[in-house]
């Protein structure tokens, strides 16, 4: 997950915005499973929220396969990779969690994202995603992520 956090040039979460979802799917260390990593301050019913004060950054995260838990903060999660995540093209693809993957298809396939709850984020896709993940053979394989 660092690079995809941390470096902007290859991901949606460019220009340090403080937008985050409640919850991410990560990759398990110890099994290589999913993990889900709820941020547990956001009231239920909230997809993302803001935080510009850094008090927002405890989670808890489980693996759906092994015995993990951990509760952790924002920059310990780092360490972990994202479920979500392929390459293409040579080109790093990734989503925070599986409505995050539909709202990047839907944008990809061109739909109308006015009523997506996820639309704010779309103006943090990069423009490499946009201009060379179009054609079926790679939103085929961006699609196959969520048979993971």
């Amino acid at each position: 997950m660092n690079s995809s956090i941390e470096n902007g040039g290859k991901t949606h979460a460019r220009y340090a915005h403080k937008h985050y979802p409640k919850i991410i799917e990560l990759k398990c260390d110890k099994c290589e499973s999913r993990i889900i990593a709820t941020n547990q301050n956001v009231p239920d019913g909230i997809e993302h929220f803001m935080d510009i004060s850094d008090f927002e950054k405890k989670w808890n995260l489980v693996c759906l396969n092994c015995t993990f838990r951990a509760e952790l903060n924002w920059d310990e999660m780092k360490e972990f990779d994202f479920w979500l995540k392929t390459e293409i093209r040579n080109i790093e693809f990734w989503s925070w969690n599986i409505d995050h993957l539909n709202m990047i298809l839907k944008k990809l396939k061109k739909a109308d994202l006015k009523s997506d709850k996820w639309e704010f984020f779309q103006s943090y896709i990069p423009k490499d995603w946009l201009l060379k993940f179009n054609s079926e053979r790679e939103i085929r394989k961006i699609e196959k992520l969520k048979e993971k």
